[in-house]
């Protein structure tokens, strides 16, 4: 039972993943925003940074936040990066590129790697 749970919370986290790099794609408002900062965060792994990007909604607000895939460099404060956000929540936001789409779908590869696994135990043990 543990195991099934185990296996259907890592297979809903990446899929809320999926399911906003797809809303991004198909009904992202897409702008421009500027680095104002860089987040950092340190792990066993190293220093990962993610960059603060200050843009502005489509009602004028202006909105400071991260991406939603973490970066592993450094921006440089100041440059101007293409923007894409959730209309009703502009703080899932990630830079407009083809590889910072399709990297929120892989950043979390180990998340459907578990889940499957998991799930597929779970299975396994209810019809053994």
């Amino acid at each position: 039972m543990i195991t099934g749970i185990v296996g259907t919370g890592c297979l809903v986290a990446y899929l809320r993943d999926v399911v906003h790099v797809f809303w991004l794609w198909r009904r992202g408002i897409r702008t421009s925003g500027v680095v104002v900062d860089n987040a950092e965060t340190r792990a066993e792994s190293g220093t990962r940074w993610a960059p603060i990007i200050a843009f502005e909604d489509q009602h004028g607000n202006r909105v400071a936040c991260k991406p939603i895939v973490r970066m592993d460099k450094m921006m440089q404060l100041g440059q101007e990066v293409p923007v894409v956000h959730l209309a009703h929540k502009p703080e899932v936001m990630l830079i407009f590129t083809r590889w910072s789409m399709v990297r929120s779908l892989l950043e979390n590869w180990i998340l459907l790697l578990l889940g499957s696994g998991f799930l597929g135990f779970a299975v396994a043990g209810v019809f053994a």
